[in-house]
């Protein structure tokens, strides 16, 4: 007797909010889900100092009378079930009734609602406990603004990331519901400054304008499907625009944003050889379906979704995205620059191109100096657009053309990023870019001077960021791309290393603008290409690790037709 013993009431809070609450992203989300649950049009989110000082969500939905007001702390306490049945026919965001005395556990928390009808009601609570309830003058809906956010628990607090990482979280918290509610107007702001506003359009395409910029939105694909079970569609972005991580496939079942890496990869393998390789698309998808056939209840935040006949449901996605990807194309259009600048040009289409329209593959020098290891060939012919077949007196070579390409612009990337004297000049006209708004949130001094160190200057505008400044090593035509490309990735690999990021931006930007497969290559050309791979300091993989060569000896050729 005596072993075991209830936990006092303050204590079981405590160890709820560390189930429900890791981060100050998890309070504005679970504020939020209350919000929308209460049948809000409008939701405004108000920060300040990305949330470790003070969080506010205001709506206009239904509002609470006094008992209900008081009685939303107590832990269990919901309107969203109140049998057996609506356990298993969950339509809600929030359900469990942990929300508030969870977040009441670690923070100071004043309410203010009002159901329209009467004057409101204001309630203080400071460790569950609540502290005071007055009457006030209130419109209809709910203020919940949470301070000391934990106070209680200052590991948890030390643990935190960094306020503008902090924020990122938040504003792509925000965008998710935007994206899952398009008849909802959300506002966030940070320190009274706007970082994202969407309208109640009901139209999607106008939420990934507000958070991707109206270029990108123009771009999506629409794409939908049924079954007997399940109903999807979405939007999706063409081969082309991609992303270097899987953060923005956003999935959503019955308008709840949820994690589910089975039907992120079903999406992947739907665009196939289409996209480059570690490059994501991005992706908004909704997935209607039965309560009955999901289960919301697997995750403490309400995360992950089990699904009943999953492998039907991911055929369906699989194959309305395959069919709204049909003949889209995945090449680059070439561009014609001024032949006087020598600039590379390797940016091949699906058909042969005259000596009038192309420049030397490889004018710029090469990184090291000729190696004498690297065999002597002679050029024979192209196998079905993609391999390119040499000899000698040792055997025959055959020499992937898209591997053999990105090794030569990765070495060459390479050196121009790392060398600090490289020059740079000033664009006549600046180039604006579309970057998301939780991107923008991670655009900081320390990020432009590394693009600024990279050759790169940009400056703030009131539609995204406006490049001022590139480096002389740009191909003509695709400033915005690569200065595009260099953005994201500094953001995405923010904790790696110099010597680490360079590699990483020097890999992205040769994968893209290589020689492709199906390309049409001359002798010329194909004996440029191999100039220019015999003065690499590694000509015989790609930077993926993949091989270059595939050799054949004279013996081995001998063997196979039996002459030997």
């Amino acid at each position: 007797m005596g072993k075991i013993y209830q936990l006092e009431s303050k204590l079981q809070n405590l160890i709820a909010a560390g189930e429900v609450i890791e981060n100050i992203a998890n309070v504005v989300k679970e504020l939020v889900e209350n919000a929308l649950d209460a049948n809000s049009t409008e939701i405004d989110v108000s920060l300040d100092e990305s949330g470790m000082k003070r969080i506010q969500v205001v709506d206009n939905g239904s509002g609470m009378d006094e008992a209900d007001a008081k009685m939303a702390f107590l832990r269990h306490a919901t309107s969203k079930i109140r049998t057996e049945y609506d356990l298993f026919h969950i339509n809600s965001l929030g359900f469990r009734g942990e929300a508030l005395p969870s977040i009441a556990a670690v923070s100071k928390v004043e309410l203010i609602t009002s159901e329209g009808n009467d004057a409101g009601i204001k309630v203080v609570v400071e460790d569950n406990v609540i502290k005071s309830v007055e009457t006030v003058g209130a419109r209809k809906g709910t203020s919940i603004t949470v301070s000391r956010l934990f106070y209680h628990t200052p590991a948890r607090f030390k643990y935190l990331k960094s306020t503008r990482q902090e924020l990122a979280k938040i504003v792509e918290l925000i965008s998710k519901f935007a994206l899952s509610h398009p008849k909802v107007a959300f506002s966030l702001e940070n320190n009274e400054k706007t970082l994202l506003r969407t309208f109640q359009t009901g139209n999607i395409p106008d939420v990934i304008a507000s958070i991707y910029g109206i270029v990108c939105a123009k771009a999506m694909l629409p794409f939908k499907g049924s079954t007997r079970d399940y109903h999807v569609e979405g939007y999706l972005s063409k081969p082309l625009e991609t992303r270097s991580t899987r953060k923005d496939i956003h999935l959503f079942v019955n308008q709840r944003p949820i994690q589910d890496y089975q039907i992120q990869s079903t999406i992947i393998e739907a665009y196939g050889q289409l996209l480059p390789i570690k490059r994501f698309p991005i992706v908004t998808l909704l997935i209607e379906v039965d309560p009955q056939l999901i289960d919301v209840n697997v995750h403490p935040a309400k995360h992950q979704v089990k699904f009943s006949e999953l492998d039907s449901l991911k055929a369906l996605v699989y194959q309305s995205i395959k069919s709204a990807l049909k003949d889209q194309s995945v090449y680059e259009t070439y561009v014609v620059s001024d032949p006087f600048i020598k600039q590379e040009q390797a940016l091949f289409v699906n058909e042969k191109l005259t000596p009038y329209e192309q420049t030397s593959l490889f004018e710029a020098k090469s990184p090291v100096s000729e190696q004498t290891t690297f065999p002597n060939l002679d050029y024979i012919g192209q196998y079905r657009g993609t391999y390119l077949l040499f000899q000698n007196e040792e055997g025959l070579y055959l020499m992937d053309q898209h591997a053999a390409a990105e090794r030569i612009r990765y070495e060459r990337y390479l050196l121009n990023m790392g060398n600090r004297k490289s020059d740079s000049y000033r664009l006549l006209l600046p180039i604006t870019l579309q970057v998301s708004a939780s991107e923008m949130t991670l655009i900081d001094e320390e990020l432009t001077d590394k693009l600024l160190k990279l050759g790169v200057k940009i400056a703030f505008v009131k539609d995204g960021v406006e490049v001022t400044q590139i480096p002389h090593w740009f191909p003509r035509g695709h400033e915005s791309e690569f200065a595009e490309t260099m953005i994201k990735n500094l953001i995405d690999n923010r904790q790696a290393g110099a010597k680490e990021l360079l590699n990483e931006l020097a890999i992205l930007l040769s994968c893209k603008h290589s020689l492709k497969a199906n390309a049409y290559v001359d002798s010329e050309n194909a004996n440029e290409l191999l100039s220019g791979l015999s003065k690499c300091e590694n000509p015989f993989t790609c930077p993926h690790g993949r091989p270059i060569f595939v050799k054949l000896t004279k013996n081995e050729l001998e063997k196979l037709f039996k002459r030997s």
